[in-house]
């Protein structure tokens, strides 16, 4: 077992805090899987081939992709992402996949997609996987892509790592839902690129799992590009969520939302980096971020950092955070009309999840997600229905 740096925040703060990053165990065992999905890909959409670290080499420089270092940030020291295309995690999740000789899965989307292409992923007791997938989608394109990552009982270790480049005029949506057994670590890293007036929406959904790193950087270099990304979580007992997603404004009259929406319960700890950062000629970028916690846990522990950095005078960026229980109001009107309060804290846990469920275009998963939901609330009464 070995510990690497994950989810580094864009500048350094106050130390004694410890959000400056997060260490990630590695299990040694961690090994490559091939992840080529290339049966059944409607036409549009070509398998390019295995990129080994050479190949991804070759990959940015065909696409002008280079490594910029940034001097200052609003004024402070970068913390170094060594990484011509940033990632959520950072660069030393990029060493994990080159040092474990797991090659990139190249997609292209050539054309546009009506129907979503939806990738799953089953994990069995001990397996330890690493899964690399690139998306390349050309000018004009628009395309949907979903990934449902689940298993069986038992204890694993997972890891996807997905960079998506988004051509002029290119719109994506893409959904990552993960409902893994509660013995899994499970981690998540992304990169986006956006150019002129693309646009892309990006919904999370990280239901199971008992550690859980995610990471999530956009790049908005793009004239008038848009994102809007979505993150829906649950922490159950002794379930730790630990996220950085970072949307950097390059582009003028560029525009960025992230909404970040979740429940802990338990003991449960969440650990978050919500990020807006206004780079130099960025000017008409509007930027907003939100974070609306609902805390069912007596021992339950949050810790966030959201941040604003700003390079640029003309832009627009607001964050707000909300965080609590329960009210003793909402609860005596719902006892009123015959509810009680494991179930009243049911239908707000499943309101909230179920808003950012019902975007999947996929009628088989939403009801997975209503059926995950059903057993954990059995689970926690000791219930014996059916949906067991």
């Amino acid at each position: 077992m070995s510990e690497i740096r994950v989810n580094p925040l864009s500048v350094l703060t106050w130390n004694q805090l410890d959000l400056n990053h997060a260490k990630m165990d590695v299990s040694d065992g961690l090994k490559a899987e091939s992840g080529v999905r290339d049966n059944n890909l409607p036409d549009g959409v070509a398998f390019k081939g295995m990129l080994d670290p050479a190949g991804y080499e070759e990959w940015l420089k065909a696409n002008n992709i280079e490594y910029v270092k940034e001097a200052v940030v609003a004024g402070k020291y970068p913390m170094p992402t060594e990484q011509a295309f940033p990632t959520g995690m950072g660069a030393e999740t990029d060493k994990l996949f080159r040092d474990k000789n797991v090659p990139a899965v190249l997609y292209e989307v050539s054309k546009s997609i009506e129907r979503p292409l939806r990738f799953d992923y089953f994990y069995s007791d001990g397996d330890a996987i690493l899964e690399n997938m690139i998306v390349h989608v050309r000018r004009g394109c628009e395309f949907t892509l979903i990934l449902n990552i689940c298993g069986e009982n038992g204890i694993g270790s997972v890891g996807h790592s997905l960079k998506l480049l988004l051509e002029e005029d290119a719109k994506c949506t893409l959904i990552r839902l993960q409902m893994l057994p509660a013995g899994f670590t499970y981690f998540e890293d992304a990169g986006a690129r956006l150019k002129d007036r693309a646009e892309l929406k990006y919904i999370s959904l990280q239901l199971g799992s008992l550690k859980t790193y995610l990471g999530a950087c956009f790049d908005q270099w793009g004239y008038e590009s848009k994102l809007w990304a979505g993150l829906g979580y649950i922490g159950i007992k002794d379930s730790f969520l630990d996220y950085n997603y970072v949307d950097t404004f390059r582009g003028k009259k560029s525009v960025g939302v992230m909404r970040f929406n979740g429940v802990l319960m338990d003991n449960a700890t969440k650990v978050s980096r919500e990020t807006l950062d206004f780079r130099q000629y960025c000017t008409g970028a509007d930027g907003d971020e939100e974070e609306d916690l609902l805390v069912l846990g007596e021992d339950a522990v949050n810790k966030a950092n959201p941040m604003i950095l700003g390079e640029e005078e003309d832009v627009s960026g607001r964050h707000a955070v909300s965080v609590g229980r329960l009210s003793q109001d909402m609860l005596f009107y719902m006892q009123s009309r015959g509810i009680d309060e494991i179930k009243a804290q049911e239908l707000m846990v499943r309101s909230r999840i179920m808003h950012l469920a019902s975007q999947i275009p996929d009628d088989e998963l939403k009801k997975a997600v209503e059926r995950y939901l059903d057993r954990l609330y059995c689970d926690r009464e000791n219930c014996a229905a059916p949906c067991c």
